[in-house]
């Protein structure tokens, strides 16, 4: 059996490690559900804060305008992860994603997101 976790362990990390593409996809993936509404795309937590473990998730926030709330943000969240998978992100793909507000944002940066690291949108032809 700890043949098995070691081995799942190694290839959790190597996907880990790829947290920057993973969020690219992500943010490609937003674009393409949100248009304009998709305004940022942020990396924070451990991928961020350069302390990614083997249970560690890459958190992906989402600065968008007007973001719904209760069910309907439920749905934009599923929405967006389906694109992403559709345009490659892997299916186990360890992401936490998260869409708010500008001023929610703010609000937990600095608080709860000691570091940010802002996801550059995909230009046409890169996505």
């Amino acid at each position: 059996m700890r043949r098995g976790w070691a081995k799942y362990a190694v290839e959790r990390l190597a996907m880990l490690r790829r947290w920057r593409e993973l969020a690219f996809i992500v943010a490609g993936a937003c674009r393409e559900v949100l248009g304009d509404g998709c305004m940022e795309v942020y990396v924070v937590g451990g991928a961020a804060e350069g302390r990614l473990t083997v249970l560690s998730d890459i958190d992906v926030v989402v600065i968008a305008r007007d973001p719904p709330r209760g069910p309907e943000l439920l749905d934009l969240v599923e929405r967006v992860m389906v694109r992403a998978f559709e345009k490659g992100l892997p299916d186990d793909a360890p992401i936490d994603l998260k869409i708010m507000g500008r001023r929610e944002f703010e609000e937990l940066k600095g608080r709860i997101y000691r570091k940010t690291v802002k996801i550059e949108f995909p230009r046409p032809h890169d996505s």
